[in-house]
């Protein structure tokens, strides 16, 4: 007979956070704002970014890499699409053609920082943190060099009907901004492809055993580009996602965010040394953090304690994953076994 088992982990994690708020606000009598649906499109809408960024840190997590300039890389994104539309804007006649070579542009940037970051990894043999830290100040220096060192915004007269679009919290007709969507099909494409394509089960593989991979005829060189690509791909979407919402090429946008997503991949379950995460998981985590920030904000929580919560939740279920593991294993204690 098959066991019941309680909630664990990130569903836990999520579970206890919301409840701490339900029960806080309560108090204050601000449980409707919190539970309202305009604060769920609130949450949703500030969820996106990280989300498709988590997605692309999963990849990498999974494959017992790092990756420390997705912060910079966003930022260079949202000044190379800015900089790219104010080349090709001449009129009102051609927003559309400077619209999707920008976005194409900003895309391009992302997956050109990540399969940069991959040949660094694959061809030099430079450790992914030492890697990814030197294109996290290379991707930035070029961001403020790009930029003039000031926010670059649109020409006058010359903001798209999309961008405004996609800076909008709540959305009449389908509720949710469409770059949630996004986030939500992205989501799906990456957990079909970790789950149900070669390439997924050899980014697991390399994770767990990078050797034993090898020997099992795993080209890990070429999953690793992939990797890397992928992920800089998905960021450079994210990047475009935050020019629209920002209407704005921004060199010091996405500060933090490297430390913010990794966060959000860990305790969606993931381990730093590879071999193990899921995409749900994943979003799990970046739900976490963000009604965390929106729970604080309404509850007046000085900001100092929004970092012990999350460090917290970060230590909480790590060492509930670790627990697990050994229940699994069958030791009470993982680490310690004879």
């Amino acid at each position: 007979m098959r066991r019941l088992s309680w909630p664990t982990g990130p569903y836990l994690g999520l579970l206890v956070v919301i409840v701490l708020f339900v029960v806080l606000i309560g108090f204050k009598g601000g449980l409707e704002k919190f539970l309202s649906f305009r604060n769920l499109q609130l949450i949703f809408h500030e969820s996106t970014i990280p989300g498709i960024v988590a997605l692309g840190m999963l990849l990498v997590i999974i494959s017992g890499g790092i990756d420390l300039s997705v912060g910079s890389v966003i930022a260079l994104v949202t000044v190379a699409t800015m900089q790219t539309y104010r080349c090709l804007f001449a009129g009102p006649e051609s927003i559309p053609t400077a619209s999707g070579v920008a976005i194409v542009v900003g895309l391009l940037t992302g997956a050109l920082c990540g399969f940069v970051n991959g040949l660094l990894i694959t061809r030099l043999r430079i450790m992914p943190f030492v890697a990814t830290l030197g294109m996290f100040g290379m991707a930035r220096g070029l961001a403020v060099w790009l930029s003039g060192r000031t926010l670059v915004s649109f020409p006058k007269g010359g903001t798209p009907e999309w961008v405004t679009v996609l800076a909008r919290v709540h959305v009449p007709v389908i509720q949710l901004n469409p770059g949630f969507w996004s986030l939500l099909v992205l989501a799906a494409l990456t957990a079909i492809g970790l789950h149900r394509t070669i390439l997924g089960r050899h980014i697991y593989a390399v994770g767990s055993n990078e050797a034993t991979a090898r020997l099992c005829g795993v080209k890990v060189d070429r999953v690793k580009l992939w990797i890397y690509s992928l992920a800089g791909l998905l960021t450079g979407w994210a990047g475009v996602l935050l020019f629209a919402q920002g209407a704005s090429g921004d060199p010091s946008a996405g500060e933090a965010l490297e430390l913010q997503v990794i966060a959000a991949v860990v305790i969606g379950g993931a381990v730093l040394g590879g071999g193990r995460g899921t995409v749900l998981g994943t979003l799990t985590g970046v739900l976490i953090l963000q009604v965390l920030n929106n729970g604080v904000g309404l509850f007046n929580v000085p900001v100092e304690m929004q970092y012990i919560l999350v460090g917290a939740i970060i230590i909480a279920n790590t060492a509930l994953g670790t627990w697990q593991s050994g229940r699994r294993s069958g030791t009470a204690n993982p680490i310690v076994t004879k």
